[in-house]
């Protein structure tokens, strides 16, 4: 199911009408130097009505977010990268492994604005994101969790954390894996911010876990089968990444064309020298290449296509790979004002490495495109 025609039109103008009545340059520029969240611009989003598209009751496809991921990372990663990582998650994790009691609670939750965030990552795991050793043991009617996740998006400003726990040792890595809904100011639990070079507007967090006890109702999905209801989300989730890519690197394409066309050099703009032209015209290639690659990855999600996983895996190399690379080129655009913090491309330079890594590095998805040629690795 998804939207059609007009209505989707008329999503994308709403939503980017909502965010340039607040999403100024300055206002960016802020929350990246103070490394705030975003509140303002979330807020109106939810009061708007936008944090119900993906919940299942909204009607929205892959397609539309996809659009809207464009369309909110256009004006700011953060507040894309906030919308995906705090609301679209959560919907998603609720939606496929919540009780009908849970469903209820926390799909009004999401509408008004509630912060979910998702702690799989590990210190000592990384990209084998099964090797859970943050451990749960029942105790009565309580699981007492011990352990610790690193990298959490989110997780300072969340309501609540589903963390993935190990709750039992036999058999395969993959089994034994519980999610648990975990209030961050549950006692026993500490979230600590990690200082990182971009994204600032969104915090990573460490959280650690020491003996907090958590009841037994707030277990997410089937005790032990975790991670089976983690791995269809990921299409969609590397899908929206690479919408966030596209979204910011149309961003850069824009700044660079209107800077490219009022600085001078040599008596001329310099969009006007085939070396900067060059890098604009390689700009847009990247753009609609990496869009059409997202669309298609979205249309297969929709339809429930098993290949969409491996065509969602192409999207976001591709897309993540075309924003890095424009971010770069983008600074020697500027020049010297491109290293200052005066122009948002530096910004970008900062932000865009993130997207290479989270929800499967560059790496992870190669390996993910090899497996679908029949290649074993």
């Amino acid at each position: 199911m998804a939207l059609q025609g007009e209505d989707r039109q008329a999503m994308v103008e709403a939503i980017d009408q909502l965010c340039g009545k607040i999403v100024t340059d300055e206002y960016s520029a802020r929350l990246d130097r103070e490394a705030r969240y975003p509140h303002e611009v979330m807020d109106a989003l939810a009061e708007a009505g936008w944090a119900t598209l993906p919940l299942p009751e909204s009607g929205a496809g892959a397609r539309d977010l996809v659009l809207v991921h464009e369309t909110l990372a256009r004006h700011n990663l953060v507040i894309g990268q906030a919308y995906f990582s705090m609301w679209v998650l959560g919907a998603e994790a609720f939606h496929r492994l919540g009780t009908p009691q849970q469903k209820a609670e926390w799909f009004e939750r999401i509408k008004a604005g509630a912060r979910v965030a998702f702690a799989l990552t590990e210190p000592a795991s990384g990209s084998d994101a099964a090797a859970v050793r943050t451990s749960a043991v029942r105790d009565g009617d309580d699981f007492v969790v011990n352990g610790s996740k690193v990298f959490i998006t989110g997780a300072a400003v969340s309501d609540v954390i589903i963390t993935a726990v190990r709750t039992s040792n036999e058999g395969p890595k993959h089994d034994g894996i519980t999610l648990l809904l975990i209030d961050p100011a549950a006692k026993g639990v500490e979230v600590r911010k990690i200082d990182k070079m971009g994204l600032k507007g969104i915090d990573l967090c460490e959280v650690f876990f020491s003996g907090a006890r958590i009841p037994a109702s707030a277990v997410l999905g089937p005790v032990d089968g975790g991670w089976g209801g983690v791995t269809p989300g990921l299409a969609k989730e590397r899908m929206l990444l690479a919408a966030l890519s596209v979204g910011a690197l149309r961003d850069v394409l824009e700044r660079c064309l209107d800077y490219a066309q009022v600085r001078t050099a040599f008596g001329k703009p310099i969009a006007g020298h085939q070396f900067i032209a060059d890098k604009l015209v390689e700009m847009r290639v990247a753009i609609e290449s990496a869009s059409a690659l997202t669309l298609r990855a979205a249309d297969l999600v929709d339809e429930g296509d098993p290949t969409a996983a491996d065509v969602a895996a192409m999207a976001k190399l591709v897309a993540t790979r075309a924003y890095v690379s424009a971010t770069r080129e983008a600074v020697q655009i500027f020049g010297g004002y491109g290293f200052s913090d005066e122009y948002p491309v530096s910004r970008h330079y900062r932000d865009c490495k993130y997207l290479e890594i989270g929800g499967g590095t560059s790496e992870i998805q190669k390996i993910v495109i090899a497996r679908s040629m029949g290649i074993r690795l």
